[in-house]
C-alpha cells in the first residue's frame, strides 16, 4: 500500500524526482499567478538567452538535449510575441545569434520575481553552506550522468 505521508523519501531518486516536479509546478504556478502568457520551454529559453545574449538555436538544442526543429519553433514563437531578436551571426551565415530585445527584458524581470519567490520558499530554513553543499553534489552528479 502507498503511503500517504510521503515526507521524509530516503531514496535519492525518489527525492531527486519529486523536487524536480514540486519545483516545475511551483514555477509554472508563480507565472500563471504574474500574468506571464508562457509556458516551461517558453521561460527556459528565455533564461538561456539571458545569460547567454548572441546564443545560436544549436548552442540551445546542444545545452538542453532538445532536437533543434522543436527549439527552433519555440524561438519563432518567442520572436512572434516581440520578445526575442534574431541577427545574422557574422562567422556562420546559416545560424543567427538571439537576444532578448527591450520587451523580452522585462519580462524576464517579471520571471525572475516570480521565480526568486519560489526559490525563497525552496531554500527557507537552508543555510548558505547547505545550500553550496547541494549545488556542488548536484553538479557532480549531473557531471556523472553526461559522461554515462
Amino acid at each position: 500500500m502507498l503511503s500517504t505521508n510521503m515526507k521524509n523519501e530516503t531514496d535519492i531518486r525518489q527525492v531527486l524526482w519529486q523536487l524536480a516536479f514540486q519545483f516545475k509546478v511551483s514555477t509554472k504556478r508563480a507565472v500563471r499567478d504574474y500574468d506571464l502568457p508562457l509556458n516551461g520551454m517558453h521561460v527556459r529559453l528565455l533564461q538561456m538567452i539571458h545569460r547567454h545574449p548572441d546564443c545560436t538555436a544549436q548552442q540551445i538544442a546542444s545545452v538542453t538535449g532538445r532536437d533543434k526543429a522543436q527549439i527552433t519553433r519555440v524561438i519563432k514563437e518567442l520572436e512572434s510575441m516581440a520578445l526575442i531578436t534574431r541577427t545574422p551571426d557574422p562567422e556562420d551565415r546559416r545560424a543567427q545569434l538571439l537576444s532578448l530585445n527591450a520587451k523580452g527584458q522585462g519580462l524576464m524581470a517579471r520571471i525572475k520575481e516570480a521565480e526568486d519567490e519560489v526559490k525563497k520558499t525552496l531554500l527557507k530554513g537552508i543555510n548558505k553552506k547547505d545550500q553550496n553543499t547541494f549545488i556542488e553534489i548536484g553538479n557532480r552528479m549531473l557531471d556523472n550522468l553526461r559522461d554515462y
